[in-house]
């Protein structure tokens, strides 16, 4: 197979696989079992559009019906009696971060203190919980309460990220059988953050977060602030504070509806959730009809990506995609045109490729460069609104520019 050939195939299951996903109202909610109460021992699935209980998937009446075994499929036996295996009950210290990989259907988390990545495979018809405990997700203190995970959330690029209290942990994991963990570092703040930073005890830790499908993070903290973060440059670019909240309203959890919508729970609030819509920055309280169903939680989990549903479009301004090379804007193109500006690259022709998300390419064109900062506009075919692939090369076919955009 040849490497043209295999970079196409690999986009296009890339995208096929999730940025492209169905959106529903399927969410999960960490909770205790008793509503208004701290344990975070509780799972219940809930419907995003209410925020009410469906069903309760686990608590801890329900532990012995569920089978735990290791990522090495070895059974473990777990005595709740045992003081000396406390740690190795499935939600014993409590869960502040998980999120819901819907390719493989399972429910992934971490405990409060705990240093390993576990799941509830949701595919198992009897109840079965994996613990990985090949390696630990997290090397750093468990006790230091800034090295706590609190925030979790699948990518558009089928990756799994999860993030310390303190920001200075972004750790990425896949979501295949044997999991690779890799710390990516610690969060940058943007350029434009002021005193208000991502590392900010008082404004940024706990909270949560999503993924978007232009392959972005955000993230809401504790204290209702907004973060876009780029797992790639590490950049987290405060956004804004939601408006709506009362006084009272820490946010804990985030996941995003089958509308494009977010919504929002909170550890310290029961009875009712928020729904956030993110280009107003405005939070609203959902109407529920059954509000002794809407418990309040530590954390929340969807499949949904930000941004991918076509009747809610973005509205933020337009991003800028680019490098130290290239920058290309706006993303998501919104009437066909697309200008790609080249800040440093040398003198010469270069290819321009735009796929879409089946591999095959819809435009190619030669683009000779005269200058630095020269600026060229390309018009896009009457494509069908969606996610697509765009690619520069020199003439040497040396890769200058390789990123997704959205078109709507």
């Amino acid at each position: 197979m040849n490497n043209k050939f295999l970079h196409l195939v690999t986009f296009s299951a890339l995208v096929c696989s999730s940025a492209v996903q169905a959106q529903s109202n399927k969410g999960f909610a960490i909770t205790s079992d008793v509503k208004g109460t701290f344990a975070w021992n509780t799972i219940r699935e809930i419907d995003l559009t209410t925020g009410e209980t469906v069903r309760t998937f686990y608590d801890k009446k329900l532990h012995n019906n569920f089978e735990i075994v290791n990522n090495q499929n070895a059974r473990l036996t777990v005595n709740a009696d045992n003081r000396s295996q406390i740690r190795l009950m499935p939600m014993a210290e409590g869960v502040a971060a998980s999120a819901y990989d819907e390719k493989h259907n399972r429910l992934y988390y971490t405990t409060m203190r705990g240093t390993e990545l576990r799941y509830f495979d949701l595919n198992s018809a009897t109840g079965k919980i994996v613990y990985n405990q090949a390696q630990p997700l997290f090397r750093g203190n468990r006790f230091d309460e800034a090295n706590v995970i609190t925030r979790m959330a699948i990518g558009s690029d089928g990756n799994g990220y999860a993030l310390t209290n303190d920001s200075k942990n972004l750790i990425k994991f896949t979501t295949d059988e044997r999991s690779v963990f890799t710390n990516m570092g610690e969060l940058i703040d943007g350029k434009k953050n002021g005193t208000l930073s991502i590392h900010n005890l008082c404004s940024s830790w706990g909270g949560d977060m999503v993924g978007d499908a232009y392959g972005n993070l955000y993230l809401v903290s504790m204290r209702n602030h907004i973060f876009k973060i780029n797992p790639q440059t590490r950049v987290a670019d405060h956004v804004g504070l939601i408006k709506g909240l009362p006084a009272d309203y820490t946010t804990n959890g985030m996941a995003v509806d089958a509308e494009g919508d977010v919504l929002l729970s909170s550890a310290a609030v029961a009875g009712t959730y928020y729904r956030l819509n993110m280009g107003t920055m405005e939070a609203v309280p959902i109407q529920s009809t059954k509000n002794d169903a809407v418990f309040n939680a530590s954390d929340l989990a969807a499949s949904n990506l930000l941004f991918s549903n076509k009747s809610n479009p973005v509205t933020f301004a337009p991003e800028r995609l680019g490098n130290n090379f290239v920058s290309i804007y706006p993303n998501p193109v919104t009437n066909k045109m697309l200008t790609i500006q080249f800040d440093k690259v040398p003198a010469g022709k270069y290819n321009f490729v735009l796929m879409d998300a089946s591999g095959k390419g819809v435009l190619a064109r030669t683009i000779v460069i005269n200058y630095f900062g020269q600026v060229e506009r390309i018009s896009l075919p009457r494509t069908s609104a969606g996610l697509y692939m765009v690619k520069l090369s020199g003439s040497n076919s040396k890769l200058v520019f390789n990123d997704k955009i959205m078109v709507q």
